[in-house]
């Protein structure tokens, strides 16, 4: 399956030029880093940036609320969370990124996804 986020590119304080951010992969860190998150790897000016989001975020929104965010959904998130770390001042060659809940909520609403108050937006779907 194919996920999508646009390359992009982001003055980035902590660089001496804009960063040329490009999507490369979804996958579960459980199998590769040992690591209780779903991480999206993005190349920033060719550096491997790896942005984990926390399993235990997911499983609570999806137990607590019964709201599912897709694959397609994460990365848009991670996405736009390595936007704003770029913007005020991320090094790419530092460690890897870590989406928590707080994060994960407040992400997911600006992008639509879920209310301000936790509370999934109904889909019109049945």
């Amino acid at each position: 399956m194919s996920y999508v986020a646009a390359p992009f590119e982001v003055a980035a304080r902590a660089l001496a030029q804009p960063a040329k951010v490009r999507f490369v992969h979804l996958f579960p860190g459980i199998a590769t880093r040992h690591s209780d998150t779903v991480d999206c790897l993005f190349l920033v000016n060719g550096q491997k940036v790896t942005v984990g989001i926390s399993c235990a975020a997911l499983t609570k929104l999806r137990e607590g609320e019964h709201k599912y965010l897709t694959d397609q959904q994460l990365v848009e998130i991670a996405a736009l969370y390595l936007r704003r770390l770029l913007e005020q001042g991320y090094d790419p060659t530092e460690a890897e990124l870590f989406v928590g809940e707080p994060e994960l909520r407040r992400l997911a609403a600006e992008l639509g996804y879920l209310r301000e108050n936790g509370k999934a937006r109904p889909t019109g779907r049945t």
